[in-house]
């Protein structure tokens, strides 16, 4: 029996929203009208259906109940990827990544699953808490979702999403997996020489995601993951750049310092202004929030500042989707001073160790992973070796796009101190977001923005 291994990996950068092709096809139609049928189905048992919550939520408007079902499980494997992602790295390191992107990836990988394997992935992936039970399903509205995150709101706003299969050109792979996977996530097969050639297919990949991300995004492969064994390396690509709805003076920007720890302090190029935003101070939870609306304002970025005097890790601790909701729906627009420093940041970082450790063991084991709907030959049996991230991030006066600016001083600014402050010179997080379902496109940590 010969065990080969399957890699994905997907790079992304935040940095503008258009209509994917892919997607069109089902922004309009029903379930029936498209039919899904992997080689294998996980149905939820009607006595393990998991309510997630104590009353039922509106749903927004024009929203189907799945989607906006789907939407809330994969904000909570964000917030649960964040926190093991926090746990393993130092409170002074930066974090970022797109986990509706790390989702999308999985849900492509389950096109092909079976068995404990397939059960998995519902699992960790939240999947099963949709009250449509079986797992097929979970890829209609999947599809239904991409036609609410890609299409276009703003001429100034892009967020587009790109998805490739590459599989060994030797092999066989199922009709049927290519099918679904190009139909539902736009995912063509293209073929490969993994077998003579690892290293040019390795270079082959990242090049294909430097292109799909404006080339912020390079060498998502490290050297050595792909090698003879490889099957197939599957490829999820996002990338956003937007200009915020009210921009930030050029100059208005000054020096300050950034502490990043209670012994540690940098230099960032603090931005300014003072207008009305949604805000929110919850003293009970020791937080300020504050949403900066992109142009076309379906897309915000979300900042959570911990109040003075409280770690930010006591803040990530106790951080779940009910809280942050209620935190969300509590908002309300008022008049902020608000000093947001620039930043950059780019993190990359396998996520095997993390997902096993959440519960997604099965399909990185040789002897355990269940993905016989990939390939023809169901004796070739399949497991992941790994799975890769990475991602970037760039935030200045205009937005969320790579720019170069002079940073100038604004000496004996006066602020208003009957307005409400954001002072943003210490640890927050950030969150990405489509704000009309709450779909979270990309969270981070900014621990660390120092001018280099």
């Amino acid at each position: 029996m010969r065990l080969s291994k399957f890699v994905w990996t997907l790079g992304l950068l935040l940095a503008l929203l258009s209509t994917s092709q892919a997607f069109k096809d089902f922004c309009h139609v029903k379930p029936k009208d498209v039919p899904l049928e992997p080689k294998c189905v996980y149905r939820s048992p009607d006595d393990e259906a998991l309510t997630v919550d104590a009353k039922p939520e509106k749903v927004p408007e024009n929203t189907n109940p799945r989607v906006w079902e789907l939407s809330k499980a994969n904000s909570r494997f964000a917030l649960s990827l964040f926190k093991q992602l926090s746990q393993d790295k130092p409170s002074e390191a930066n974090i970022f990544m797109s986990p509706i992107s790390i989702s999308t990836a999985f849900a492509m990988t389950k096109l092909g699953a079976c068995n404990n394997t397939l059960k998995q992935i519902m699992n960790v992936f939240e999947f099963d808490t949709i009250k449509e039970k079986t797992s097929d399903q979970v890829h209609f509205f999947f599809a239904k979702l991409n036609c609410r995150l890609y299409r276009k709101k703003d001429k100034t706003t892009e967020l587009i999403s790109a998805n490739r299969l590459f599989g060994e050109k030797s092999l066989a792979f199922s009709e049927n997996y290519q099918n679904i996977s190009e139909l539902v996530y736009g995912a063509k097969l293209m073929p490969l020489n993994f077998k003579e050639k690892p290293e040019l297919s390795r270079v082959t990949i990242n090049d294909w995601i430097s292109n799909k991300t404006e080339k912020r995004i390079q060498n998502t492969l490290p050297e050595g993951s792909l090698n003879s064994n490889t099957v197939l390396v599957l490829v999820n690509t996002i990338y956003f750049k937007g200009q915020w709805k009210s921009q930030f003076d050029k100059d208005k920007v000054f020096k300050a310092d950034f502490y990043v720890s209670k012994s540690k302090t940098c230099p960032v190029s603090m931005m300014y202004q003072e207008t009305k935003f949604r805000y929110g101070r919850f003293t009970e939870d020791k937080v300020q929030l504050l949403e900066l609306p992109y142009r076309g304002e379906g897309i915000t970025m979300v900042l959570i500042l911990p109040l003075k005097g409280t770690p930010l890790s006591e803040v990530e601790e106790n951080l779940d989707l009910k809280k942050l909701t209620g935190w969300l729906d509590n908002m309300r627009e008022t008049t902020v001073s608000v000093h947001l420093p620039r930043f950059r940041i780019e993190d990359s970082f396998s996520l095997k160790e993390q997902l096993q450790a959440m519960g997604l063991e099965d399909i990185f084991s040789p002897r355990d992973a269940s993905l016989s709907g990939i390939l023809e030959d169901e004796a070739n049996n399949l497991y992941i070796s790994d799975a890769f991230h990475k991602a970037f991030i760039e935030v200045n006066e205009e937005g969320s796009k790579v720019a170069a600016a002079t940073a100038v001083v604004a000496i004996g600014r006066s602020i208003n101190l009957n307005q409400e402050v954001f002072m943003a010179n210490r640890p927050f997080l950030l969150l990405i977001r489509e704000s009309t379902i709450n779909t979270m496109v990309f969270t981070g940590r900014v621990a660390d923005p120092c001018d280099p």
